[in-house]
């Protein structure tokens, strides 16, 4: 918890860093997250030396605070605490207090049965990043993959990082995963609210952010209709989430379900980007050097964060880059390529790994409208989306012409996310359209504010409208509250602990790949396969060891003969195989779920 507190705090000696238009409440607000931002970027510089460790931890908060006093005295900011929005108040209490609950009752909450989560995403994630933390947990860095072992793993997990080392100083893993994420959502709702306002008002951005937090589509409407068929009762009824529902061609999940909950990397990945995107409105406004020096190492950054928000914003910045040459050309030119080289310096860690791991062609393949299928595009995404962009277009057309230019890259990267896929799996490409529909619902904001003004029928319409709109969203939260589900039980925990205590940490495990392996995912272990679907999405071809895994599973040892990598272990469950008399197998561990076995 001190590293927690210490790096919160010493953000504030980042104040005269923070964009100049966030007022001094607002920017008390935000400096924790940017502290905790800093010390993780710092702790994987240190960790690549070092390992993950007290070390790191200590020289990453040494540094840290020595930037931070220098930073401080350089910029020497005068620091005014102007009044702060009553509106917006009550949105962050509102917001935190929420999701707080969600998430200190769902991310792997223990409780006397075990380790809980919640269902839908939140289940497969937080068994992913679960066990991503545990290896990280072991010292080891960068790590190899804990599903597959041998290979560095290569993904963003600068967050993991971050709750790994809050687990080695002694939090518990639910407070390890859910303090930042707290800080990091009252840092986005500050940046999120900061940018509405560069367009509209209090009003508009509450709209903004009611779209953003509950939509998406136009599930509630097959719900409803298909409910009052049933003549259940409606949580009996609720079983199945409306904005990801492949029946209806509905693939767009709402953004909390879907996203900012199960996906630990977003978060951040939200932060991190509205902070570029201020400080491209300060450059705008100003031409200083400052804010592009900043988004050159946010930028840099990115990659060990969230990859999709780095994806956004390398475009985003490349279109800035071409409108803002048309003129003033000398300009631009230098400082854009000063803010791409320092992104280039700093991003060179990642790259080195990703490419040492991946053949880039894994990553790109091309489609035609993203999830639709043979669907009519235009259709689909009214299907998936309801009228946010109809909303959105006329918003970007009534805003003044100076205003425009911020909004195009969502427009334009809209289209090539329907058309170039950054994944193995076509629906990751929805983290990439959240980015467009996040700027999206600020223009439908601004039209609904609009409407707003004009006579009492239009009043009247923009509250239907608002209320349909976020309809299917809240279906999906309250069938995110409804469910959860023991991920860890207490015999998983019990074989991990034995795994910690008996097991090196380069040896190799067979084990069942399902989800929540308690091997990889809490003893931070590594298994020769893991779960496929963890594999798939992350561009690694499984599928001999997949076969040759199931073999030894369904008793033909033979296999182990002709593995690639020597394997010490082996983790039945105490049903599913009969050759406990075989003298070749040495029985190290039971309880009443597991047997293990050694070579």
């Amino acid at each position: 918890m001190w590293i927690l507190g210490t790096a919160s705090v010493l953000g504030f000696g980042f104040w005269g860093l923070v964009p100049a238009n966030i007022e001094g409440f607002l920017k008390i607000l935000l400096l924790p997250s940017i502290g905790l931002l800093l010390f993780t970027q710092l702790l994987l510089l240190v960790s690549f030396i070092f390992g993950v460790g007290d070390i790191s931890a200590f020289m990453s908060l040494l540094t840290l605070t020595t930037l931070a006093i220098i930073c401080f005295l350089k910029f020497r900011p005068k620091i005014q605490l102007k009044g702060i929005s009553s509106v917006f108040v009550i949105i962050l209490l509102i917001t935190c207090g929420f999701l707080s609950y969600v998430w200190f009752t769902q991310a792997l909450a223990l409780s006397a049965g075990g380790y809980k989560t919640g269902g839908g995403g939140m289940y497969g994630d937080s068994a992913l990043h679960a066990a991503y933390i545990s290896r990280l947990t072991t010292g080891e860095f960068p790590p190899q993959n804990p599903l597959f072992a041998g290979k560095k793993l290569v993904y963003p997990l600068a967050n993991d990082l971050l709750s790994a080392t809050l687990r080695k100083a002694g939090l518990n893993f639910n407070l390890a995963l859910t303090f930042p994420q707290i800080i990091f959502l009252v840092g986005f709702l500050v940046l999120f609210y900061k940018t509405c306002k560069k367009f509209t008002s209090n009003f508009g951005f509450l709209t903004a952010l009611l779209f953003l937090f509950l939509g998406w589509g136009v599930g509630s409407f097959f719900f409803f209709n298909e409910w009052l068929r049933a003549g259940e009762a409606f949580s009996r009824f609720l079983t199945s989430d409306w904005t990801n529902n492949p029946q209806y061609n509905l693939h767009f999940h709402n953004i909390l379900t879907g996203l900012i909950l199960p996906e630990r990397s977003f978060l951040p990945g939200l932060v991190l980007g509205l902070l570029m995107s201020l400080n491209f409105l300060e450059y705008f406004e100003k031409k200083n050097l400052r804010p592009l020096v900043l988004n050159g190492l946010i930028l840099g950054a990115l990659p060990f964060w969230h990859t999709h928000t780095f994806i956004f914003f390398a475009i985003t910045s490349l279109i800035f880059f071409v409108w803002l040459l048309t003129r003033e050309f000398k300009k631009t030119l230098i400082n854009f390529l000063l803010m791409f080289l320092i992104s280039l310096i700093i991003a060179i860690p990642f790259l080195l790994l990703f490419f040492s791991q991946h053949p880039l062609g894994n990553f790109f393949h091309f489609s035609f409208g993203w999830q639709n299928g043979k669907e009519n595009i235009i259709l689909f995404w009214f299907k998936n989306s309801y009228l946010v962009i109809p909303l959105a277009i006329w918003g970007w057309l009534i805003i003044d012409k100076g205003k425009k230019i911020f909004f195009v890259p969502a427009f334009i990267i809209f289209l090539i996310a329907n058309g170039v896929i950054f994944q193995p799996w076509d629906w990751d490409n929805i983290k990439l359209l959240t980015w467009s529909f996040l700027f999206f619902v600020i223009l439908a904001g601004i039209t609904l504010v609009k409407l707003f003004k004009e006579k009492f029928f239009f009043k009247f319409l923009v509250i239907l409208i608002v209320l349909s709109s976020i309809s299917t969203g809240v279906l999906s939260v309250t069938l995110q509250l409804k469910n959860q589900y023991v991920i860890y039980d207490r015999w998983d925990i019990d074989l991990a602990s034995w795994a910690k205590t008996n097991s090196g940490i380069d040896e190799v495990f067979i084990v069942e790949p399902v989800p929540n392996n308690p091997i990889s995912g809490l003893a931070g272990r590594l298994v020769y396969v893991g779960y496929p679907g963890h594999l798939w999405v992350h561009g690694i071809d499984y599928n001999k060891r997949l076969i040759d895994n199931q073999r030894i599973l369904d008793g033909d040892f033979t296999a182990l003969n002709y593995l690639d990598l020597p394997i010490k272990y082996l983790v039945l469950s105490k049903n599913d195989l009969d050759f406990v008399s075989r003298k070749e197998f040495r029985q190290v561990y039971q309880n009443q779920k597991y047997v293990v076995y050694g070579f």
